[in-house]
């Protein structure tokens, strides 16, 4: 039997996280937390370019309620606290799962793609780097790590993917569906995802409520109204993109995972994708132009293709939850879509999902292994 490999576990980053790891040319410009109260507890945020980090209530974009979260969220949990320092206690909680390999996402620090000096955007992403790496060679063969990529400086994202992977061994990078308000099918990026494909590196959208610009959620100022739309919306966004630039054919080992948002929506949004794709006419030769007044709106290049081919050959996959028809995802989507993703250490974390999924009647054993580990694998390289 194939190994469990969890495609979506995390952890919060530690307090003390830029006093120990960022370089100190950026040390009096490092994010702090900020201790404050909140509902007559206190807890910290952090705090970066004058910016609270999550966002405050009843603010624009709000976030979840601060850092009170670092303790154990699970009773039956053995880790001390959320960050990656107890890795024995995670070690004993992958146990519980029934996981053997966890791939390990940030949560707070998607803030990066909002830092406005690039410099220091670059500089906070290579002390996360070096921490998560750190931490997960401390079981390498159960632990792996997703670096952070400054995207707002698409050259420096290059060479800080380029250090993440070849010299500290984190198997992906991170990044959000929309830096700022520009898209990601901008000309700008075009170089960024070149080079992952040179680098066989493999990319994962995740989305964090109220940590970073997210233009749909940024309407609301209630958590009930972000958080609903915020991480959807985002992966949304980044599926047309990276269908619109064109370069899928052209970049053969570039594969996408949209992570935390079920999977029931990849069939729509894919087939609502796709009916603007048959029907926009195209424009030969490289990439796409931006339109421009008297443009037309709708001009692709040649190389963009139906969505449902890169989500059928497993170059676009996506997580699943434990309230969905996996049946009928696959028979509409293929078994080399899906991915289990734990979402552990937050409060949605289903313990018992692995053997539930193991349990199902109506998937085959080779599906459920797909699932469980083979597809991860495949996506992370493992």
């Amino acid at each position: 039997m194939p190994p469990v490999i969890d495609s979506d576990g995390h952890y919060h980053e530690p307090h003390y996280l830029f006093d120990e790891f960022i370089e100190k040319e950026y040390f009096s410009k490092r994010p702090r937390v900020l201790a404050i109260r909140h509902h007559g507890l206190e807890v910290g945020r952090w705090v970066v370019e004058g910016r609270v980090v999550p966002r405050i209530p009843f603010s624009k974009g709000v976030g979840a309620g601060g850092f009170d979260y670092m303790s154990p969220r699970h009773q039956q949990m053995h880790m001390k606290d959320n960050t990656l320092d107890d890795v024995e206690g995670r070690l004993k909680d992958l146990e519980l799962l029934g996981v053997d390999v966890q791939v390990i996402y940030p949560t707070a620090m998607v803030f990066v793609s909002d830092v406005e000096d690039r410099d220091l955007a670059t500089a906070i992403c290579r002390a996360h780097n070096d921490y998560v790496a750190d931490r997960c060679n401390r079981a390498p063969d159960r632990l792996k790590g997703i670096a952070l990529v400054p995207l707002q400086e698409p050259s420096s994202a290059v060479e800080e993917m380029r250090r993440a992977k070849q010299e500290l061994g984190l198997v992906a990078v991170t990044i959000p569906g929309i830096v700022g308000s520009r898209p990601l099918h901008s000309r700008e990026f075009e170089p960024f995802f070149k080079a992952a494909n040179d680098l066989d590196c493999p990319i994962g959208f995740h989305a964090v409520t109220g940590m970073h610009d997210t233009p749909w959620a940024d309407c609301f100022k209630d958590f009930f109204s972000t958080h609903v739309t915020a991480m959807p919306f985002s992966m949304m966004v980044a599926l047309m993109s990276v269908t619109r630039m064109g370069l899928m054919e052209d970049l053969p080992n570039l594969r996408f995972a949209f992570l935390e948002i079920d999977g029931q929506w990849l069939h729509y949004w894919a087939n609502w994708v796709n009916r603007h794709v048959e029907d926009a006419p195209r424009v030969s030769g490289g990439y796409h132009r931006e339109p421009g007044w008297g443009d037309e709106p709708y001009l692709l290049p040649d190389g963009v293709k139906n969505p449902h081919e890169y989500i059928r050959s497993g170059r676009f996959l996506s997580g699943y939850s434990e309230h969905e028809d996996l049946r009928y995802l696959i028979d509409h989507l293929g078994p080399r879509t899906f991915m289990y993703a734990s979402d552990y250490p937050h409060g949605d974390t289903e313990w018992e999902r692995v053997r539930e999924t193991r349990a199902l009647e109506n998937l085959t054993q080779e599906e459920k292994d797909d699932i469980l580990g083979n597809n991860a694998a495949r996506f992370y390289k493992l």
